[in-house]
């Protein structure tokens, strides 16, 4: 029996990259009703996470992407 993890893969969590934001933040949607999510990075942290790269991204917040008016 695989032992109890805080941190899953994309895969296993239902979420899809979207882009990177910059400073190690990054805009992931969940796969099942396309809510869009900031998850930062912060490498060993205790709450739960998602596996990126060799790191750690921990929830951030909500992410509306907004067009930007000319």
């Amino acid at each position: 029996m695989k032992p109890f993890s805080n941190f899953h893969t994309f895969k296993e969590a239902g979420y899809i990259y979207i882009k990177p934001l910059g400073n190690g933040e990054h805009v992931l949607a969940d796969e099942c009703g396309g809510r869009q999510e900031v998850w930062g990075k912060n490498k060993n942290h205790a709450s739960y996470g998602l596996i990126y790269k060799n790191t750690h991204l921990e929830f951030c917040r909500g992410y509306t992407w907004q067009k930007k008016s000319t």
